[in-house]
């Protein structure tokens, strides 16, 4: 067989052998519910077996062998995921033909994904408001050093070196220093808080002591600059004849 007849036979029996649905918020939050892939993985097989409403008498055989388990293993799974509230199993039930057979209840998993979507949601909420409180705050402190209202763009701009990690107390420092040396120019803010990002600075004490080294480096080239400065007397000043 040719290798792209091979090919595209392997394609359309894999893409439509069938699939399963797992919902993105269980694949990205599972291991804050403290379950590992291993039961992950028997989740989703969980949840394709009972999708597919597939006689589920067998059912721990014909998983087991899928994920290349012991029927022993299989039942540490289950009984651990059980144990948690996450499944449900009940095994008293009978088929058409009176065997034993299994159903499974998601629903403890349900309730679980359900609460911890809540925390999320409400941290979310929590860190928008938060959030917009600071921006107005430090709208206020640009407004009130400034002496005038900040525009759209302004406004943006502080925006942007927030999202940058620009802490709010190194963003006021910089806006007050601009402010001291008489420049309002936000491009100006934006270099001292460049200027200050390559230096690894990232606090007020930081800053404080970054120019008090400066100042000790001027103190001390001036002070050699004095040093080795010419006295103005001649060599002879001190012969008398």
């Amino acid at each position: 067989m040719p290798a792209n007849n091979f090919y595209e036979g392997f394609s359309q029996a894999l893409f439509f052998s069938g699939s399963v649905s797992v919902p993105s918020f269980l694949l990205d939050n599972y291991h804050k519910l403290n379950i590992s892939d291993r039961e992950m993985m028997l989740i989703i097989h969980i949840i394709h077996e009972v999708s597919e409403n597939r006689n589920n008498m067998d059912l721990p055989k014909r998983i087991s062998k899928k994920m290349g388990l012991s029927l022993m293993d299989f039942n540490a799974l289950l009984e651990g995921l059980e144990n948690r509230g996450l499944i449900t199993i009940k095994t008293d039930l009978k088929n058409k033909d009176g065997q034993q057979d299994y159903c499974f209840d998601l629903s403890g998993l349900i309730d679980q994904l359900i609460e911890l979507w809540g925390i999320e949601r409400f941290r979310q909420i929590d860190k928008a408001e938060n959030k917009k409180e600071r921006d107005n705050k430090l709208i206020a402190i640009f407004e009130e050093e400034l002496g005038r209202p900040l525009t759209a763009f302004e406004c943006e701009h502080i925006e942007k070196w927030l999202s940058a990690s620009y802490s709010e107390e190194l963003i006021i420092e910089a806006l007050r220093r601009g402010v001291s040396a008489g420049i309002r120019n936000f491009r100006y803010l934006d270099s001292i808080l460049r200027e200050w990002e390559k230096k690894g600075i990232r606090t007020k004490m930081e800053i404080e002591a970054e120019d008090q080294y400066f100042q000790a480096k001027q103190a001390r080239k001036i002070e050699r600059s004095t040093r080795n400065k010419p006295s103005g007397k001649s060599k002879y000043d001190d012969i008398y004849l």
